[in-house]
């Protein structure tokens, strides 16, 4: 198999160092620096994966449901082609001989734009026009961000949150529906009142991975998002108990609702949320011409052209 030989090179890389790693989600701001962390993690989901090929049944307890071969077949493909991206991307790394691999890492403003007006009009998009294949890139790339909704909505259930009254500088107060989700992650990482299958410190660490998306509209790496949702399925692992309709509570025992919410109005990341805080006294922007968007379409078959 084709994944297998390049995990065997990997393997063999000196930059591969087994021993230090425990099964952690990576540090994101950390692994953009180091590229050779992403190598424990590529060896540990491609091995669930070729295991898996053979033994469907052993990827359950991972994702929680029992994967067809069409789609391990898919996941293995595009995992070879993701290892020989990122050998190319970084070539420091020495990781393939004679390797030369370019391949779409990001989603144009004008695709996403395209995208948006094909959810709204699918019968007009799908009988016309020729989306190549942008719809199921999209579908992948999209994945941190699914991931983020999953995590605030989960987050927002784990602790009841309906809505908060925010103070401003100038006296005036405003009740928000928006969600603190890093400050929610932050004051249950150092309190001992929600009960959780997955330590706050990794979910931290998964959250901010799932923003990138958002703000860039590039693509990340599936290995990071296989290994994001297989740490994730632990958490949503009461939701389905064969019962519907039944709250979940995750307190702690002897912990009232009351008390969280006490607890964490008091907490200065709520009640003195610009304490301590840096802030950004000035902002330099780096403008270039290598950013500017490039023409592009789509054929358009009823007037055989593109739009």
């Amino acid at each position: 198999m084709e994944l297998k030989n390049y995990i065997d090179q990997i393997k063999r890389s000196p930059k591969y160092k087994s021993k230090d790693f425990k099964g952690n989600f990576p540090n994101p701001s950390s692994i953009k620096i180091k590229p050779q962390q992403h190598l424990n993690i590529i060896v540990e989901q491609a091995e669930l994966i070729i295991a898996a090929i053979d033994d469907p049944n052993l990827y359950v307890d991972h994702i929680g449901i029992l994967p067809s071969p069409v789609d391990l077949g898919s996941i293995a493909r595009l995992f070879v082609g993701d290892i020989r991206q990122f050998a190319s991307e970084n070539p420091d790394l020495e990781l393939i001989k004679n390797n030369s691999y370019v391949a779409q890492n990001q989603l144009p403003s004008y695709t996403l734009f395209r995208l948006s007006l094909s959810k709204l009009l699918p019968d007009t998009y799908h009988k016309n026009i020729d989306f190549l294949d942008q719809e199921n890139v999209f579908s992948l790339y999209s994945v941190p961000f699914i991931v983020r909704l999953a995590i605030e909505s989960k987050l927002k259930g784990m602790v009841g949150f309906k809505s908060s009254e925010i103070k401003l500088s100038d006296g005036q107060k405003r009740t928000s529906n928006e969600f603190p989700a890093l400050k929610i992650i932050n004051f249950l990482i150092s309190s001992n009142l929600i009960e959780s299958p997955l330590p706050f410190e990794e979910l931290k660490k998964i959250y901010n991975w799932s923003c990138g998306f958002v703000h860039t509209g590039k693509k990340e790496y599936l290995w990071l998002s296989l290994k994001a949702v297989s740490s994730l399925n632990v958490l949503f692992s009461k939701d389905h108990n064969g019962y519907y309709g039944h709250q979940i509570c995750y307190l702690k025992s002897n912990v009232t609702l009351a008390q969280l919410q006490s607890e964490m109005n008091s907490s200065p990341s709520f009640s003195k949320p610009s304490e301590n805080r840096v802030t950004e006294e000035a902002i330099v922007l780096n403008l270039s011409e290598n950013e500017f968007d490039m023409t592009s379409g789509f054929w358009d078959k009823r007037k055989s052209h593109t739009l």
